[in-house]
């Protein structure tokens, strides 16, 4: 046997599967609970108690839950509880339907530039909450629908972000930050 036919035989390892399989990996805890069943307003409940987990997380454990992927859950929920498509969601997260529908049925977790993207909704989400709870009137607080607000906000082209909407800010960090400094100005009162 030469050298050219030793490398080019097959070679066969002892007690080597076949066949190799991933661990699904495990879902984080800042997920645990979300299920997008149910009706619109079990979903807003739903997605409230969310935003709170979010506000309330160190920074780490945010880190932590994006990379331990975020669920195709979370965007059913966000959808359902704010009464937009799915597919709204989907696009702002940039994830197509065929990636979302094929990561949905195996069970899987959003693609990490989507996860990203979803994350940066739910901060700019609790950002605006915490805003509202630190200054609003908690009565009228009681009857306003942030959700249903932003919802509609975040698609609006805004002057203060180039002519941009928000949602095309949450592509990156950068962007993410700059609604966030936008939001930041609008509770000092400032020109945004």
């Amino acid at each position: 046997m030469t050298v050219v036919d030793d490398l080019s035989a097959p070679r066969r390892r002892k007690n080597v599967p076949s066949r190799i399989t991933i661990p699904q990996a495990k879902k984080h805890s800042l997920w645990g609970r979300v299920a997008p069943g149910g009706n619109g307003k079990t979903s807003l409940v739903q997605l409230r108690a969310l935003v709170a987990r979010v506000r309330e997380a160190p920074g780490i454990q945010l880190f932590d839950a994006v990379e331990a992927g975020v669920p195709t859950d979370v965007v059913k929920l966000i959808a359902k509880a704010t009464g937009e498509a799915t597919s709204v969601i989907m696009g702002m997260a940039g994830v197509s339907q065929t990636t979302f529908v094929r990561n949905e049925a195996a069970n899987k977790p959003l693609p990490d530039v989507a996860g990203h993207r979803i994350m940066g909704y739910l901060r700019l989400l609790a950002t605006l909450r915490k805003m509202l709870d630190e200054s609003g009137d908690p009565e009228q607080m009681k009857t306003f629908d942030l959700e249903g607000w932003f919802a509609h906000w975040v698609h609006e082209k805004l002057p203060e972000l180039g002519g941009k909407a928000p949602a095309d800010m949450l592509r990156n960090p950068e962007g993410q930050r700059a609604v966030e400094q936008l939001l930041e100005r609008m509770r000092g009162g400032l020109a945004a």
